[in-house]
């Protein structure tokens, strides 16, 4: 993955480079050009215009024939260049070299001098394959063109230098094209390598090794994803530890009620059946330790439900005022038997809610069981009900032992167990955050320890 990856980005980045490169180059090399073209028809242009000026100043009284027969060489002493003389019709009077050409000159020089004006033309000459330049300026007589001027020069030599210049510049390109190659590759590198470290730590962790970490070298996205993974690491070995700790307190709580079952099993069978007080006493305590093992049982079938997301709802609509006095009867008798002040408030303007009863039923049970179980003869445990706003806050407030603040960050967490003897199998406040999400609420925590404990619960009242 990570060499395709390398081949990948290495590929990028020469793409890049090697376009830009062509592109500059190209731009260079025909700026080069025009620049050494330009120059070099502005000089013929400056030559041709000094003959010129010099014949219509000087020469222009006689005809243009007369001058060619009798002046010739001033039309060729300021410049190296062949020179032609045309007349009016296009047909050649006079040429420098003596190539002379028969017939009709076509060119657009000669056409743009024809009509007044300096032209210029640049042609491949079809014998020799040589390019040429050709400036022509318009010959006058008391400013009547009598025919035209014009210099005809080698672009041979401006070629050869262009080349040698585009030569240059091209391999000036694959140095350049070069070094950003070895540059990107050790570019990709630093990507690369920190990839392959990442790919080999999460290769040791689904082995199973989560205690090895990674070095973090950059504050980038790298970086961050390499923070991620350790964090990961953390919080599987945490959930781990957790899990454990869960097996073993489950293992033990388990085996308590299985030994009272088992050890009045085998006492009732091997002892006095006509004793019914013992027996009575025997199947009383058998009930209860099965009736707890059944609770044990149930909610941890719920919590797996929790955490597999197949709980769902059944949504009624619920008068959450007899919710909370069926909560008053359920709990009163256990609040009677542990000497402990129940107190109950409900409003009674909170409206009708869709709700899922028995949740919120079990959601009260679990809170006001963790109040009465860390609450201490004498003490106070309070539920109160009440509408918010647009929400339905319900309160289960003691003065207990409360919980310690290390501990109270993470009680709501899965499989945690407070470090208290009394603390069960650390599923119970979990669960409670599971129905409170369901319903689109929200639990809260806030306690002080050695002074007690208050649970918030907001869960919002529909407008149907």
């Amino acid at each position: 993955m990570t060499s395709g990856i390398k081949c990948r980005m290495i590929s990028s980045y020469l793409i890049i480079i090697i376009t830009t490169v062509f592109v500059l180059e190209t731009f260079l090399i025909l700026s080069i050009k025009r620049y050494y073209y330009k120059n070099m028809e502005n000089v013929v242009t400056n030559q041709i215009k000094v003959s010129v000026d010099f014949y219509n100043s000087y020469l222009s009284s006689s005809t243009l024939e007369k001058n060619i027969r009798d002046n010739a060489d001033i039309f060729w002493k300021n410049t190296s260049a062949e020179v032609q003389v045309i007349d009016t019709s296009g047909y050649m009077l006079m040429d420098s070299i003596g190539n002379y050409i028969p017939g009709k000159i076509e060119g657009e020089d000669i056409e743009q001098a024809l009509k007044g004006d300096i032209g210029s033309y640049i042609y491949v000459d079809k014998n020799t394959n040589e390019k040429l330049l050709c400036i022509s300026s318009p010959l006058k007589s008391k400013g009547k063109i009598e025919g035209v001027l014009r210099f005809v020069t080698s672009l041979s030599h401006v070629d050869y230098v262009i080349g040698k210049i585009a030569i240059m510049l091209i391999f000036i390109g694959f140095i350049v094209i070069l070094i950003a190659g070895l540059i990107s590759v050790s570019m990709s590198n630093t990507i690369i390598k920190p990839l392959n470290e990442v790919t080999d730590m999460a290769r040791k962790m689904a082995r199973g090794r989560f205690k090895e970490r990674i070095r973090k070298k950059r504050n980038d996205e790298i970086g961050e994803l390499q923070d991620t993974l350790n964090f990961m690491a953390d919080e599987i070995l945490k959930n781990d530890q957790l899990k454990n700790e869960f097996v073993a307190s489950i293992s033990h709580e388990l085996r308590t009620p299985l030994t009272s079952i088992k050890g009045w099993a085998s006492t009732m069978r091997t002892g006095d059946l006509e004793d019914k007080k013992d027996i009575m006493d025997g199947l009383d305590i058998i009930e209860k330790e099965s009736d707890r093992l059944t609770s044990m049982v149930e909610e941890l079938l719920d919590f797996s439900k929790f955490i597999s997301g197949k709980i769902t709802l059944k949504r009624d609509y619920v008068d959450i005022k007899n919710t909370i006095h069926y909560m008053k009867k359920q709990m009163s008798l256990r609040a009677a038997r542990q000497k402990l002040k129940f107190n109950v408030n409900v409003d009674d303007n909170i409206p009708l809610m869709l709700l899922d009863e028995n949740r919120i039923k079990q959601l009260l049970t679990n809170l006001l069981d963790n109040s009465f179980k860390f609450t201490e003869e004498g003490d106070t445990v309070e539920l109160t009900a009440k509408a918010v706003g647009n929400n339905l806050i319900l309160i289960v407030k003691d003065n207990g032992i409360g919980i310690p603040e290390s501990e109270l960050p993470r009680v709501t967490e899965k499989f945690f167990k407070g470090k208290s003897d009394k603390s069960s199998n650390g599923i119970g406040l979990s669960i409670c955050k599971e129905i409170a999400n369901l319903h689109g609420g929200k639990l809260n925590i806030k306690s002080k320890y050695g002074e007690g404990t208050e649970v918030l619960v907001s869960i919002p009242i529909s407008n149907d």
